[in-house]
């Protein structure tokens, strides 16, 4: 029902942010969106977050969103079509799969297995465009995928620093998750179209 009144809530924001002056429609348009975009982010981190709650999951949904988050920012991957789809897989990947992870712990060898296979399909993979963001730049993608590594390296730092056994098979289960995100396993099973620069 939200979704449904979002456009309606950003057009009257974005009519209070333009109130004083005049504007054309592209520019209207341009900032209408980008606020309907905050205003769907910040209503799936709400229901993510307070579903967490519930559960009493706070701490692990919030390693699980970070170590995901800083390898997505630069190897990107499959979004959901809609943002109902959205928040219901965000529900699913940050709250019911370390609902079910959580006390799960993994020996030394296991970490470094999991470590390599994650390492290898970020250096494959990475990045992933969509078909509504494609990435046509040859040196942008390497310089992505060189970051999506890096990132990659940085959370693997942390889950050997970090004290906390549980929270070291929480930070590999978002690294995982975005692993997902960039296979073309899932697109293909999802039937979405990969490698979209390529399509030019």
């Amino acid at each position: 029902m939200f979704s449904l009144t979002v456009p309606n809530m950003a057009a009257k924001i974005t009519r209070t942010i333009f109130r004083d002056r005049e504007v054309d429609e592209d520019r209207f348009a341009i900032v209408k969106y980008g606020v309907e975009i905050f205003l769907v982010n910040v209503t799936k981190g709400i229901t993510v977050y307070l579903a967490a709650a519930l559960l009493g999951m706070i701490w692990q949904t919030l390693v699980v969103h970070i170590s995901y988050l800083i390898v997505r920012r630069h190897s990107f991957g499959l979004h959901a079509k809609t943002s109902l789809g959205c928040t219901i897989t965000s529900v699913v990947m940050f709250v019911v799969l370390p609902y079910f992870v959580k006390d799960i712990q993994l020996s030394g060898w296991m970490i470094v297995v999991i470590s390599v296979f994650i390492l290898l399909n970020i250096a494959i993979y990475s990045p992933s465009d969509t078909e509504n963001m494609p990435l046509f730049n040859a040196q942008k993608r390497h310089d992505l995928r060189r970051k999506s590594i890096l990132n990659t390296f940085i959370v693997f730092l942390a889950i050997y620093l970090v004290p906390i056994e549980s929270f070291k098979g929480l930070m590999l289960l978002g690294l995982s998750l975005q692993v997902v995100m960039i296979h073309p396993g899932t697109y293909f099973v999802l039937k979405r179209r990969y490698k979209n620069y390529e399509k030019k």
